[in-house]
């Protein structure tokens, strides 16, 4: 079974998920072709391991020379079923999407080298990692070749640019990561009861396993050591973090903040450090690889992502299938992850207060940490780890190539 992946820009330093699925795919058999829109830019390249094995065939080059030939070879290919190329050129016209028509049209010789490739490599399924502008180019490639497609539906539906209705009914099956927005998609569209399933992403608990690494911490330290990872964007509530972390230490506790990630509020929090004179408490280290971060969470006492509106959060996974005391917001799938009091802790976004309130209780409760700590990482065996999602889609795509054949 040879079925092609559609990535946007991969591999992006969010990708790592995404790559634990295709990973354990390949290990149970499937061949998996590679595709992605173009090479990923410099800030979100991802610096994992596997970026030196991910052999990606990319639909827009580096090279605009080897493009044209590719759009001019393709094009003339597409143009010896013109019927079909005609029903992508219409697609293109007519879907209703938030972008400017011209980029939608752009799209059609793109979606041309994509099938043309598809074709040669003998490609039978083709699943979509995004419901954005790759979701047009899936839909066009069914067109031109008769390949079915599938989706992973793992942000809000308005985040994908509109033509939700389009993307949605050509596809073969839609997998939504969250039981909020599986049920979105089966309340707002008219799809068959079996073409939308839940389909949870996750960690490699076997791999995310503290059992397998020397931890350096010090269980009887003085300081209380605090992780967070995720970009440095206003969404990721690193602001209501560090402001938390000021309260703690107004409270004479002793904490060290650890942020991992980059972004455009890098300068803006260092700002927001150092006005509440705690940037001595603070450490930025950038994006790190998957091995340097699971070092990071050997050496945490709590995790703490304060986010705005996660849809999931698997890195909220990594830290509890660590044994990390983890705390998350209430918002978006983060409450379908942690149980509250029970795996980890919620608090509301936004709310100052009331994480000061939840860290303080996991300081003052050594206890209470390490009982959250060892049922966060049971949850996530039980719950989330990534074989559990790349089995249901493989058998997904299983059956979807046996019905067509």
């Amino acid at each position: 079974m040879r079925i092609g992946y559609l990535i946007p820009e991969f591999p992006g330093q969010t990708h790592i998920w995404i790559w634990r699925e295709i990973t354990h795919l390949r290990e149970w058999g499937t061949q998996i072709e590679i595709f992605s829109t173009k090479h990923p830019s410099p800030h979100i390249k991802a610096k994992h391991d596997f970026v030196d094995t991910a052999q990606t065939y990319y639909l827009w080059k580096q090279n605009i020379f080897n493009n044209i030939i590719d759009i001019f070879v393709s094009l003339c290919w597409a143009l010896t079923r013109p019927f079909s190329l005609y029903k992508a050129i219409k697609l293109a016209l007519t879907i209703d999407v938030e972008a400017p028509r011209w980029h939608v049209i752009a799209l059609v010789p793109i979606a041309c080298i994509l099938a043309r490739c598809c074709v040669a490599r003998a490609i039978k399924h083709m699943h979509c990692h995004s419901c954005g502008n790759s979701a047009i180019l899936a839909i066009m490639l069914k067109q031109l070749t008769g390949i079915s497609y599938s989706l992973t539906l793992n942000a809000n539906l308005e985040w994908w640019g509109g033509g939700m209705k389009e993307k949605f009914m050509n596809a073969a099956f839609i997998i939504a990561i969250t039981k909020k927005l599986e049920q979105e998609v089966r309340l707002n569209y008219p799809l068959k009861q079996n073409q939308v399933l839940l389909g949870r992403i996750g960690v490699d608990t076997e791999k995310w396993n503290p059992q397998l690494y020397e931890s350096n911490h010090k269980t009887n330290h003085k300081t209380f050591y605090i992780l967070t990872v995720g970009r440095l964007h206003t969404s990721k509530g690193h602001d209501t973090l560090i402001q938390a972390i000021k309260c703690l230490v107004d409270d004479g506790k002793f904490v060290h903040l650890t942020i991992v990630g980059a972004g455009s509020e890098l300068e803006n929090l260092k700002t927001l450090a150092a006005q509440l004179e705690i940037s001595h408490l603070i450490e930025f280290t950038g994006t790190l690889s998957e091995n340097q971060i699971i070092e990071k969470m050997c050496q945490a006492d709590a995790f703490v992502l304060a986010s705005h509106a996660e849809p999931l959060g698997v890195v909220y996974m990594e830290a509890m299938a660590m044994s990390v005391a983890t705390i998350g917001t209430n918002s978006g799938g983060v409450p379908e992850i942690i149980t509250d009091s029970q795996d980890g802790l919620l608090v509301a976004p936004r709310d100052v207060t009331a994480l000061t309130r939840a860290l303080k209780l996991l300081i003052e409760n050594p206890t209470l940490k390490i009982q959250l700590a060892r049922n966060g990482r049971a949850s996530i065996i039980e719950r989330f780890d990534s074989r559990i999602g790349a089995a249901t889609l493989r058998d997904k795509i299983i059956n979807q190539i046996n019905t067509a054949a």
